[in-house]
């Protein structure tokens, strides 16, 4: 019985071995003949798309591709779009196998600043489903006109002068400037390398003849957009620079008090026509205390200074080019500044920063006085009432003060500082300090007058019930 199911299982493996090499060519065949296959037209094309990148608004670019039948028969086509910025041509066509160039053109006039996307539909007999050739660009703004160039009007041939500007781009891109130097639309030079959008651009001039030059610049992004032209600055060139004049005497008041302002004017000329600045010796120390900004040759300007001490103090001024060359001072002007000086700030009240009202609490402060005058102190104390002037006490001598509040609440306690310039007692001629920075007090709970008695009546009222419970 055995020998029967093996022998019968040797049977059926050898007709497995059998059928299954016909079953599997049977199957290769026809997978092949599925892959071989190619019937009716079949459109193709390349590239699928094309990224213009940065543009500038107002220019025309090009672009192409190619279409062309990979299937049998005749290939017919036809091409659209919706982007009115998109032309292409031809717009249909067909093909046996030849390639078709479709010339593509982009107009960016009036497209704004930023991304576009766009593609041309293709269309054609075969059975696949619409294509499209897909169009992407980002139309760049560009950089603003930049500033008019600051520099010196005027200088000598063969030295070099410093002309700056500067222009923002409103896509934040970096700039490089270009310098024309005789306003011939013609860029004489650019800078060698990007700055960053805002920044100020500065370049060294070296004029090698004399003449009238009109200096402006033109600013161009990363990207290539470049900006209009900025107003020109109009430099004279001659062979040799001469300092300023000597200023006028400054005109002002002759008499001041301290810690008061008191305005100053002068003027000088320039012999080449530069702009010129003016340093200020307030104290006829022959050292410059302060310089302004630069004015037109022969412009008055005028500065204003405010003196701390009482004293005597000559002013005078020396102008200065803006190719550096100095004049002489000017004849002084005499000022002669008297009265007090106010005491300094006084420090922040010290004491308990909470407390309870009805109790009195003690608040210190202290100051120092410039002449050193004796001081009289105010304190308030931030419930509508103060301490009144108290007094005198020595410059740096600290002063107590003991204050009670009959609210509970929050107060600000600050103090302020009064000199006596006589020491007589009379402060009508004294000169007050700014307030002390405060101190917050709180005062959470309320003890009234009210409350004691109520408790004192409550009191005697129970002891009258317990003598009443003896009887």
């Amino acid at each position: 019985m055995n020998r029967c199911k093996i022998k019968i299982l040797g049977c059926l493996l050898l007709a497995l071995t059998m059928v299954t090499p016909a079953y599997m060519a049977m199957e290769n065949t026809v997978i092949n003949s599925k892959i071989g296959e190619t019937t009716g037209p079949r459109l193709d094309y390349h590239p699928i798309s094309h990224d213009f990148g940065y543009v500038i608004e107002g220019e025309i670019y090009y672009t192409n591709f190619d279409i062309w039948n990979k299937g049998t028969g005749i290939l017919t086509w036809q091409l659209n779009t919706s982007k009115s910025w998109i032309v292409f041509y031809p717009s249909e066509g067909s093909s046996t196998g030849e390639h078709d160039t479709i010339t593509v053109r982009i107009d960016t006039t009036g497209l704004s600043s930023g991304i576009h996307n766009g593609c041309i539909i293709l269309n054609s007999n075969d059975t696949s489903s619409l294509r499209t050739f897909n169009i992407n660009l980002t139309v760049n703004e560009p950089p603003t006109i930049p500033n008019k160039p600051s520099g010196p009007s005027s200088g000598e041939v063969g030295i070099p002068y410093a002309y700056s500007t500067r222009s923002t781009d409103p896509e934040d891109d970096l700039i490089r400037y270009g310098l024309d130097a005789n306003c011939d639309d013609i860029i004489d030079h650019w800078s060698s390398t990007y700055y960053p959008s805002g920044s100020t651009y500065t370049v060294h001039i070296q004029f090698s003849s004399a003449g009238t030059y009109h200096l402006r610049f033109k600013a161009k992004d990363e990207h290539g957009a470049q900006s209009g032209f900025s107003s020109s600055k109009t430099v004279v060139i001659s062979g040799e620079n001469y300092a300023p004049n000597a200023p006028s005497k400054p005109t002002g008041p002759t008499t001041g008090d301290v810690d008061t302002s008191y305005s100053f004017t002068t003027s000088s000329t320039d012999p080449n026509g530069d702009d010129i600045r003016y340093g200020w010796d307030w104290d006829g120390d022959n050292i410059i205390d302060e310089w302004t900004g630069f004015y037109e040759s022969g412009e008055s300007v005028t500065l204003s200074h405010r003196y701390t001490f009482a004293g005597t103090y000559p002013i005078k001024v020396i102008a200065e080019d803006e190719e550096g060359a100095q004049s002489g001072f000017s004849s002084s002007k005499i000022i002669i500044i008297t009265g007090n000086t106010a005491p300094h700030k006084p420090s922040t009240p010290s004491g308990p920063a909470s407390g309870r009202s009805g109790i009195s609490y003690s608040y210190s402060s202290t100051t120092t006085d410039p002449d050193g005058d004796n001081i009289y102190y105010l304190f308030d104390w931030g419930d509508g009432t103060s301490s009144g002037w108290i007094g005198p006490y020595s410059s740096g001598s600290g002063i107590t003060e003991s204050h009670a509040w009959a609210n509970k609440g929050s107060f600000p306690i600050k103090v302020k500082a009064k000199d006596d310039p006589n020491g007589d007692g009379d402060l009508s001629d004294g000169r007050e300090s700014v307030w002390s920075d405060p101190l917050p007090v709180s005062m959470p709970k309320s003890k009234t007058l009210f409350n004691d008695n109520q408790r004192l009546f409550t009191l005697y009222q129970n002891i009258l019930e317990f003598i009443q419970s003896l009887k």
